[in-house]
């Protein structure tokens, strides 16, 4: 999986994508996937008449703990430290977690850990850039976004973590 400059004039859909835990709303283009985001409540898709294959196969895949391949588009520019905490966080195995301060020594930020943490706040793709499976020292959970906010983020460490062991 890899992340892109887009130009930000391409056409955009959204679809409502089902899952374990909620509705998940994706906002894609022809380059690919432009933002991922839970869903707290009823939304209307602008301009979506269903899901392009490439998106629900990645879902699918995600779901089942498998590899997947899907072009992460961003209209901005990332610093260079900004795409270093996304690579690392991209290669995070699925059902395994890495903590704040490891994320940062792995992307060449040593004592970052709190700049991972304000990068991750920002990710416009939950799931398939996985900052759920970034915590804090020690295993503690801290920050994940929206209302479900830690309890969704445990609820997914539990749930990869018993996908991959084979209990679901």
């Amino acid at each position: 999986m890899i992340w892109k400059y887009c130009d930000f004039r391409e056409e955009k859909k959204e679809v409502p994508l089902h899952a374990p835990k909620g509705t998940w709303l994706a906002t894609y283009g022809k380059s690919g996937l432009y933002r991922l985001v839970a869903l707290e409540k009823s939304y209307e898709p602008i301009g979506g008449n269903g899901c392009p294959k490439w998106l629900e196969t990645a879902w699918n895949a995600f779901w089942d703990g498998k590899p997947f391949e899907v072009n992460l588009c961003t209209e901005k520019k990332p610093s260079p430290s900004t795409a270093a905490v996304w690579k690392v966080v991209l290669g995070i195995p699925f059902g395994t977690t890495r903590t704040y301060g490891e994320v940062a020594l792995l992307a060449g930020i040593p004592d970052g850990a709190r700049a991972v943490g304000s990068i991750m706040r920002s990710n416009p793709w939950a799931l398939f850039l996985p900052c759920h499976r970034v915590v804090g020292k020690n295993g503690k959970l801290c920050g994940y976004g929206g209302k479900a906010g830690v309890g969704l983020k445990a609820w997914l460490i539990e749930y990869e973590k018993e996908k991959k062991e084979g209990r679901l």
